[in-house]
């Protein structure tokens, strides 16, 4: 009885006491009483061949051996803190490095080679410019430009001014810089070097029109002041009375990339006939300029004609929480895209939401703790998958930090993902809700095996 008293007179051995509530009786030349271990504790055998109790040596589950249940609840998943691929598709720009032309350079201050134009500007009184002919007029409604634009100097201990200006023209911008006097229009990114100058003076949009006067040329609209670094510039002419401006630390141009808030401004209807790819100052004759210099590089140029977007596709879309945009690789051989957690995790599943311009016919789901090393998890035909939907598919558990999608038919072929993303387990969810028959990583459908 519980809590009783067992007494026993075994070959006259002495009595075996048992008081304690989960004592057990074993033999031992006699009767033996084994005392209660304690909470998870296991019974073991000893050397000896007598029971005992010891502590569990087991730890948690070995994550090589489970699998968890197939969960199709999104807000149970989690998306990447960034993605990298191995292309980006875009469309086609009407001009770029392929397109343009002879390079016209007036002054000695900015030069080019193999389309990288280089800019030292020190004066503001003589004309110091380079351009290039498209060779037609750009549309007076829709269009946008792409350049990468490198500040290496930014110096403003003059008291007067010089400016860079980077932009579109018409044939008098082709040999007159804004401020000349002469009459011409032109859209552009203008930036000024000069002692005491506030952020909100230091650059801005540029919208000048040769019937209407000026619109503004030297209103800088950005609230941080220009540095010496990197930046990935977009100007787009949105509409005949509209033009707006983009400072990107990548060249993906997506909206995480931005180093500060696009900005907008009206510019006259009657800015029209840009033709004129441009590099160089602003010039004011009444004005001297002693000191200054604004100096860097710009290249990587890119204009599409007639479209206010160049439809770019970067990685960052496949990892933006939008269905609504997408990432597409261009046509080639093993096109993939990976995925960081940010640390590392314990991953069981990964949803992808494909898009119809996928031309891939299978695909792998790998792997990795450092993004060098992969690990097949599974092999999946794309024709299984459907389109603009989210697509649940699970693996053994792995730890891992990076998650990869790569195209497997050794063909050239498009890669296209809205979205992706990841379930990560937690160590009592593994132990609570987890099954031990093993997925194939070669098993190419949906109908997976396992819990």
């Amino acid at each position: 009885m519980s809590g009783g008293m067992i007494t026993s007179d075994v070959s006259g051995k002495a009595d075996v006491v048992m008081d304690t509530n989960g004592q057990m009786l074993y033999y031992n030349s006699g009767r033996q009483a084994l005392d209660i271990g304690s909470e998870d504790d296991v019974m073991t055998i000893s050397s000896g061949g007598l029971p005992n109790w010891e502590a569990s040596t087991g730890g948690t589950v070995g994550i090589e051996n489970v699998i968890m249940a197939a969960n199709t609840t999104i807000g149970d998943y989690t998306t990447p803190s960034s993605a990298t691929c191995s292309s980006s598709a875009s469309a086609t720009p009407t001009y770029s490095n392929a397109t343009f032309g002879t390079w016209t350079a007036t002054g000695s201050q900015v030069t080019e080679s193999s389309n990288v134009i280089t800019f030292d500007i020190q004066t503001r009184v003589t004309n110091n410019t380079i351009s290039t002919d498209l060779g037609s007029t750009l549309s007076d409604s829709q269009w946008c430009l792409r350049c990468k634009l490198v500040f290496t100097t930014l110096d403003g201990a003059a008291a007067s001014t010089v400016f860079l200006e980077v932009g579109m023209g018409d044939t008098d911008y082709n040999t007159a810089p804004d401020n000349s006097g002469v009459a011409l229009d032109l859209i552009a990114m203008q930036c000024r070097a000069a002692s005491g100058l506030s952020p909100t003076e230091q650059w801005g949009l540029v919208g000048y029109n040769s019937t209407g006067g000026l619109d503004n040329p030297e209103v800088p609209e950005f609230d941080t002041a220009p540095a010496v670094q990197t930046y990935y510039m977009e100007i787009i002419r949105t509409s005949t009375t509209n033009m707006t401006i983009g400072l990107y630390n990548s060249a993906d141009f997506g909206v995480g990339d931005l180093i500060m808030p696009i900005e907008s401004k009206t510019i006259s209807s009657g800015v029209s006939g840009l033709q004129y790819l441009r590099v160089g100052n602003a010039l004011v004759s009444s004005e001297t300029s002693t000191g200054n210099t604004i100096a860097g590089t710009v290249e990587d140029f890119e204009i599409w004609d007639g479209v206010t977007s160049p439809s770019t596709t970067p990685c960052s879309n496949a990892v933006d929480d939008d269905t609504a945009t997408y990432w597409q690789s261009d046509a080639e051989t093993n096109p993939n895209i990976y995925v960081d957690m940010g640390s590392s995790s314990t991953d069981s599943n990964i949803t992808i939401y494909p898009k119809d311009t996928t031309t891939e016919t299978e695909i792998k789901i790998q792997s990795s703790p450092d993004a060098a090393t992969w690990t097949d998890e599974r092999t999946i035909t794309v024709s299984n998958l459907t389109n603009a939907a989210y697509n649940y598919i699970r693996f053994n558990l792995v730890d891992s930090r990076y998650m990869r999608i790569y195209g497997n038919s050794g063909a050239s072929r498009i890669l296209a993902i809205n979205e992706i993303k990841i379930k990560t387990e937690t160590a009592t969810d593994i132990e609570n809700d987890h099954g031990h028959l093993a997925i194939s990583s070669s098993d190419t459908s949906l109908n997976l095996d396992g819990t």
